[in-house]
């Protein structure tokens, strides 16, 4: 059984008992399990590509977080959100090969639908537009990464090269 004061893993559907500084809390502590699961993922990575893509997701979630604490200033009157440590859900997983890897990214593409499913019923439920929008901007992102780790995940099982958008396809060059 689920303390009160704990949060779950989003999973997209927010109880209709939720308000809004409620919900901002869940984003917030589900922004800092994601991003510290990148990070842990990052550090186990020997491949460098793979270690610095991981990177790059734990900022994103980083600046996620404050995008978030931000709204929930402006939505407390002013007041600062208290983190508490203790509700931050922690993933752990041990990358020793390609299954372990793989099964990392899938963990991580679960985790990114269910952040896209979260704000996009979070952008629902807002009543302010600048609310709606800031919610699906984050919705979006979160499609983003589950595009990107996709993508990852294939270029693992088939071995493909994996090439950034700033860089030429392979026939290109």
């Amino acid at each position: 059984m689920q303390k009160k004061n704990q949060f779950k893993e989003a999973k997209g559907v927010i109880p209709e008992d939720m308000g809004p500084l409620e919900i901002l809390e869940m984003g917030i502590y589900n922004e800092v399990s994601a991003r510290d699961f990148y990070l842990s993922m990052g550090k186990k990575m020997k491949d460098t590509s793979g270690k610095k893509k991981f990177e790059l997701l734990a900022d994103d979630e980083k600046r996620h977080r404050e995008i978030l604490e931000d709204w929930y200033r402006k939505e407390s009157g002013g007041k600062d959100f208290t983190f508490n440590g203790e509700k931050v859900k922690r993933i752990t997983i041990e990358v020793k090969d390609h299954t372990s890897a793989f099964e990392a990214i899938d963990l991580a593409l679960e985790a990114e639908r269910q952040a896209y499913l979260f704000y996009s019923e979070a952008a629902k439920r807002a009543k302010e537009e600048k609310a709606k929008e800031m919610f699906m901007k984050l919705a979006e992102e979160e499609d983003g990464h589950y595009q990107k780790l996709s993508a990852e995940r294939n270029a693992l099982a088939g071995g493909f090269y994996w090439f950034g958008l700033d860089q030429a396809a392979p026939l290109e060059e």
